[in-house]
């Protein structure tokens, strides 16, 4: 799936393209979540297994920014389907772009590759500081389905639970 924002002309603003992630992707997916503190910390070799037939079926979108100067990745998200369900495992905006439409962007990406799978529904966990991606989750039609105490490490904290029928 990619969606285009605008098309990129000398001095024009970039592109915006949500597409699907392929392992060249990986270097940049660790260095944004390795910057963003909120985000779910993964080995390297977690981000290799979306790539991979064994486990899990998992899914990742990019959003990336395009000019004549080449491309950016500006975030990511990632999904993880059993049965009839979809788990959105994480999700990362670089804090520079946020505030874009592209965390909104990758949601509805995630949101449409689900509906293709048949899944039901889309469940997730978020720290109960983190507003930006409770506004988010709103935003996409998602409700608090209930709480985990002290779910979280460093610091300890509740995660949210919230989940998007399909």
């Amino acid at each position: 799936m990619s969606r285009e924002k605008s098309e990129a002309e000398p001095g024009a603003a970039p592109s915006i393209v949500v597409r699907g992630a392929v392992v060249s992707d990986i270097a940049g997916m660790i260095v944004l979540e390795q910057a963003t503190e909120s985000a779910a910390h993964w080995p390297e070799s977690a981000y290799r297994e979306i790539f991979t037939a064994d486990g899990p079926l998992r899914i990742g979108f990019v959003v990336e920014e395009q000019d004549q100067t080449g491309r950016r990745l500006r975030g990511f998200i990632v999904g993880r389907f059993a049965d009839v369900e979809c788990e959105l495992e994480n999700i990362v905006v670089d804090r520079r772009f946020r505030g874009h439409g592209y965390g909104l962007q990758l949601v509805q990406s995630l949101t449409a590759a689900a509906r293709a799978r048949n899944a039901s529904r889309i469940f997730l966990e978020v720290r109960e500081s983190n507003s930006a991606a409770e506004g988010l989750y709103a935003k996409c039609g998602f409700a608090i389905t209930g709480r985990r105490p002290a779910y979280y490490r460093d610091p300890v904290e509740d995660a949210a639970l919230y989940a998007l029928q399909l």
